[in-house]
């Protein structure tokens, strides 16, 4: 796994020097509240924390679990639906009434969320010096650090496919190219075994255009474009690659390849229809493989990366950790502190990989064995260097504004079926043209 860490590094050197961020704010403030119960003398401390469900792991369970049993410290966790957790923070934060740790993608949401106004800066703590690539947890604005990451580079996004379920469908290997993949598709779709499951939850959708979006243009085109669409030099609708990726989207929809219950079904869903095969495959991080094993051990499954543009051989990483933040007026902040302090050593975070191999954030950390699905990944991309970010990396700062429109566009275009790709991009246009007036940026104004 360390050779894979290395890897991946190198892969990624040109694109962590690019720098993640733009959207933070303001000043943090380092003299927050004091902890208003040690546990020095050994006495029960209790902190809150807000965990979205397909991430309260296993290993994030063994973890506090170790927390209470050595270090008498409790951890109440609130679980909440991946769909309602941005705006369970937003609420939270707002109201004065956040818990002591948050849950969410770091540093994605520090453009979501200013960083300096509500979460502790964590810049000075001792793991930091630690962390394998601090780069990919700053603010880029002050180059301060506000989250508590688990991974170094989070997730490889593909297809997740359930091996046998191509066999009873005939089909011996991945697909290479886009009409290969509507072939199989047609193959499953006969064979009665539903060839993609997509859930409603909208974060779940816009991945694969993230993923194509950034392999259609190229990784220097796709940073040159979203400057001049920061800029006001150019629109959405004058980049017609956007709206061919999701008219491709759509017809997934059109020839019946995507689950019948697509605005009803959930996360969860996705991955017990994988796990036991009446759905063939479903894209994502690599995330979503170790959890269809976590939902079905015995479940054959693989991964493979596809473009929808011929020609194209490359896959998409997404640049943000599943980790923490804290919220800034935290009574329990020391308490906190002492959390990360001990989560970031081999004892805790092996814990935390123990059951779902990745790449750790933190030096000496034991990510376990690549698992099989990854390995194929690994020889021909990864090791190889052809990896690139994702689209979303460019345009981190309107995360806020993609959450609430573009991406439930992604939704409500096959349910609905009145818009191609043109018209949401035309509509999406609309949306960012008054959100950077909104936010004050001059090239708008």
């Amino acid at each position: 796994m360390k050779k894979m860490n290395k890897a991946i590094s190198l892969a990624l050197s040109c694109v962590v020097g690019v720098g993640l961020l733009s959207g933070c704010s303001g000043s943090g403030d380092t003299n927050t509240k004091k902890d208003a119960s040690k546990n020095e003398k050994g006495e029960k401390v209790t902190i809150s924390a807000m965990v979205q469900q397909s991430r309260y792991y296993d290993g994030l369970q063994a973890m506090i679990e170790k927390l209470e049993k050595e270090e008498n410290i409790v951890v109440d966790v609130q679980v909440v639906p991946d769909a309602e957790s941005l705006n369970m923070i937003k609420m939270k934060l707002n109201s004065g009434e956040a818990p002591d740790m948050i849950d969410y993608n770091i540093p994605a949401v520090y453009d979501i969320v200013d960083p300096a106004s509500n979460f502790a800066d964590l810049s000075n703590e001792a793991w930091v010096d630690n962390l394998l690539i601090p780069d990919n947890v700053k603010c880029k604005k002050d180059e301060k650090i506000y989250g508590f990451p688990f991974l170094s580079v989070p997730g490889t996004h593909g297809f997740t496919y359930n091996v046998d379920a191509f066999k009873k469908a005939g089909i011996t290997k991945a697909p290479e190219s886009w009409d290969e993949f509507l072939e199989t598709c047609e193959k499953l779709k006969k064979a009665g075994i539903t060839p993609i499951y997509i859930p409603k939850d909208s974060w779940v959708p816009q991945i694969l255009m993230t993923d194509n979006f950034a392999k259609a243009l190229g990784a220097d085109k796709a940073q040159e474009y979203a400057e001049k669409l920061m800029n006001n030099e150019m629109k959405w609708t004058d980049i017609p690659e956007f709206a061919e990726t999701i008219d491709k989207y759509l017809e997934l929809f059109e020839k019946g390849y995507v689950n019948s219950n697509f605005t009803s079904a959930t996360y969860d869903d996705a991955i017990a229809a994988v796990a036991d095969g009446s759905a063939a495959m479903h894209f994502n991080g690599d995330f979503f493989a170790a959890s269809v094993l976590e939902a079905n051990p015995d479940a054959n499954i693989d991964m493979f990366a596809m473009s929808m543009k011929d020609g194209v051989d490359v896959v998409t990483e997404n640049m943000s950790s599943p980790g923490f933040v804290v919220y800034k007026d935290s009574k329990n902040l020391d308490t906190v502190k002492k959390v990360f302090d001990l989560w970031s050593t081999p004892e805790y975070a092996d814990l935390y990989f123990k059951d779902r191999p990745g790449f750790p954030a933190f030096k000496d950390v034991n990510g376990g064995e690549l698992p099989s699905y990854l390995q194929g990944i690994n020889e021909k991309y990864i090791a190889t260097g052809k990896v690139i970010p994702e689209w979303n990396f460019n345009v981190m700062d309107l995360n806020a504004l993609c959450e609430s429109s573009l991406y439930v566009y992604y939704v409500d275009a096959p349910a609905k079926g009145d818009k191609d790709g043109a018209a949401i991009m035309k509509q999406f246009q609309k949306d960012f043209e008054q959100y950077m007036k909104d936010q004050g940026a001059e090239a708008f104004n």
